[in-house]
């Protein structure tokens, strides 16, 4: 018996047509029809999956190889038609074993492979989102934490100055030469801590007050100077360029002393709203 006969032969014992056997196969059943008539022979792979799919070892088609009893594990169970073979594994499927017929044949067993493969891609998905969250929460709580240092040290460093003017107007005060102005002194003394607290504490975590004294210390841009090329005219020139900078010095410090001091005027009135607006700051920060 040779090839093509060894094929038709198995074939029609597992009750299939040329058609059934080409998509089985992944072939087109002229191939099947040729592979019979001898015209022609499946390739390597092609011949693995049809002695699988018939329950035959590959050395049944070959010469003297007919009398090969077919294993009963690849034997289609009792009133099971045979469907094909699963693209996934290449299993024989029969009616009953299948998960999907279109648009590929494919078994239970690959179809739970690829259930569970779905399930471990969520599930790592979100412990990737869970992760990734708990990151995020993790950079705010850094944030806040570092937000709520900077305000608790501007408190309590704003302690220091506070008590230095305090200490140093009571003994000013209690001096015996100002006995009659003890009442005087010390209320400047008081009024002066509190200035110097609500002021120390603003410019450390960024308060209103920092803002006003940012806005002085600028310098003055100097105006071109026309003169003659002589000796009175460089002279001029050098007296002129002289007295612009000390006026543009003068300038740089009188705004930032003047910014300063309305700062300080400020900071009693400012230090409340501008705490209430750094302790919301520290409630809105996200990612």
């Amino acid at each position: 018996m040779d090839f093509g006969e060894k094929i038709a032969v198995l074939r029609k014992k597992n009750n299939m047509t040329q058609a059934e056997l080409g998509d089985a196969l992944a072939v087109t059943y002229q191939a099947v029809s040729k592979w019979e008539r001898g015209e022609s022979q499946p390739d390597f792979d092609t011949m693995s999956r049809m002695a699988k799919l018939f329950g035959v070892s590959l050395s049944h088609f070959e010469d003297g190889g007919e009398q090969e009893t077919p294993s009963t594990e690849q034997a289609p169970p009792v009133g099971q038609a045979m469907l094909g073979m699963c693209v996934r594994c290449g299993k024989v499927v029969y009616d009953g074993d299948e998960a999907a017929t279109q648009p590929r044949l494919v078994c239970k067993a690959c179809a739970e492979l690829d259930a569970q493969a779905e399930r471990q891609r969520v599930l790592d998905k979100e412990k990737a989102e869970a992760a990734k969250e708990q990151q995020k929460r993790a950079n705010i709580a850094y944030q806040q934490s570092a937000l709520k240092k900077r305000r608790n040290l501007a408190l309590l460093i704003s302690i220091i100055p506070a008590v230095a003017i305090f200490v140093t107007f009571l003994i000013i005060s209690i001096l015996p030469d100002n006995k009659n102005m003890f009442s005087f002194i010390f209320g400047i003394g008081c009024v002066l801590t509190v200035f110097g607290y609500t002021f120390t504490s603003q410019m450390i975590w960024d308060g209103t007050v920092r803002e006003v004294c940012t806005g002085g210390g600028h310098v003055m841009s100097l105006p071109g100077i026309i003169f003659s090329l002589s000796p009175d005219g460089l002279i001029f020139l050098i007296v002129t360029k002289i007295f612009l900078s000390l006026v543009s010095a003068l300038v740089f410090v009188g705004s930032m002393i003047a910014c300063v001091l309305a700062a300080i005027i400020i900071s009693p009135v400012t230090f409340v709203p501008s705490l209430l607006l750094y302790n919301r700051k520290i409630r809105k920060v996200t990612e």
